[in-house]
């Protein structure tokens, strides 16, 4: 009997946890691409958009996941324990944590699959958003917006950047334009030209400024902001080339974009050193996110069993939002523990997934006693 109630249990869980993992999925993408959009400061084609999404979309599944098994979870326990259920299942001589045991597989399939969005579809499409920026500043510049218009476009970095400013633009022809480059260190070029045609090389990652009329480039020293030497000065300029390459070719050397296993080497390369240890907090983050799988919707399941009330949100309401509130905020303060070196980096990543283990524990003595 209780293996055919497993079997049953697992396939209504399956099909809710696919339904809200589409739903969330899709949200998420969306805000996930506005925020990209926003960020950048201009709005890339179309096409460059939707060739982001699906690797954006497969990246989210660490998070819409466990999430959705959460409330998959909630709403098949709340269900039976408004409609009695798990109480003709206890007065028929099961035990009363035996049903939960089905969460199991589906929390073990789950975490498999954060695994895998962690490790490996997480890194490529942190890659692919260090690829959309130069897609993005092409996009602008083959399409540029009639001016007035001032343009700050980041680096990966968030430091180094390339500000386009113009009065207005005239089949790639930009009157009355500024342009300022900031690297890590401060603003170190200006030009300056009544008038200029802009090309991007996008694999290359050359800036390339021809036709420039009365044109004046002006070179700084970074940390103090001061112009080092005289400005360049000319009538015409036929090709100026700013190299603004986002890295060229190469990927991002952050944390974020390594493979679990480079990820792992870099953490103990961090290990003996001091200061900030990104790849620790980067390694707690992704433990947290697989466990989640793993751990949340059992937890959520427990707590929604022990909602006595016909109204099934109420049942929902107590399983989702104290899991969700509870497990997320305590892997970020592990996270940033782990990288201000507070904690050891395995230390860290056990900090949410005890405290849930430690929940789950005393949820399923309380269901044990009958206390629900």
């Amino acid at each position: 009997m209780i293996w055919r109630l497993h079997k049953v249990l697992f396939r209504e869980l399956l099909l809710l946890t696919l339904v809200c993992s589409l739903g969330l999925t899709f949200l998420f993408s969306a805000l996930g691409l506005y925020q990209i959009v926003n960020r950048l400061g201009v709005t890339p084609h179309i096409s460059t958009l939707l060739a982001f999404a699906p690797s954006l979309a497969t990246s989210l599944l660490p998070l819409t996941l466990p999430i959705s098994a959460l409330f998959a979870g909630a709403i098949v326990f709340g269900r039976m324990r408004a409609e009695r259920e798990l109480l003709l299942i206890s007065a028929s001589g099961v035990s009363p944590w035996r049903p939960f045991l089905g969460l199991i597989p589906l929390g073990m399939v789950v975490a498999a699959l954060s695994l895998l969005g962690v490790s490996e579809l997480g890194p490529d499409a942190y890659t692919q958003r260090h690829n959309l920026q130069r897609k993005a500043l092409a996009d602008f510049l083959d399409h540029p917006p009639q001016g007035p218009y001032e343009l700050r476009f980041p680096g990966p970095d968030g430091l180094s950047s390339i500000d386009i400013n113009y009065a207005a633009v005239d089949e790639g022809v930009y009157d009355k334009l500024t342009v300022l480059v900031y690297d890590s260190e401060g603003l170190q070029a200006s030009l300056q030209a009544d008038s200029a045609h802009i090309e991007y090389q996008r694999h290359s990652g050359l800036l390339t400024l021809s036709r420039c009329f009365n044109a004046r480039v002006v070179q700084y020293d970074g940390p103090s902001g001061r112009p080092v030497g005289a400005p360049m000065i000319a009538e015409r300029v036929d090709e100026l080339r700013v190299p603004f390459s986002f890295g060229g070719e190469d990927e991002p050397a952050g944390s974020k974009a390594l493979d679990t296993a480079r990820l792992i080497k870099r953490v103990g390369e961090e290990l003996r050193t001091s200061g900030k240890r990104g790849a620790s907090a980067e390694m707690v983050r992704r433990a947290g996110l697989t466990l989640a799988g793993l751990l949340l919707p059992l937890l959520g399941a427990l707590l929604a069993a022990m909602v006595n009330h016909p109204n099934r949100l109420l049942a929902i309401g107590a399983g989702v939002i104290p899991v969700a509130v509870g497990y997320y905020p305590l892997m970020t303060a592990a996270a940033t523990m782990a990288e201000k070196a507070t904690l050891s980096p395995v230390a860290a990543a056990l900090f949410a997934p005890a405290a849930s283990v430690l929940a789950i524990g005393i949820a399923a003595w309380r269901i044990t006693l009958g206390r629900f």
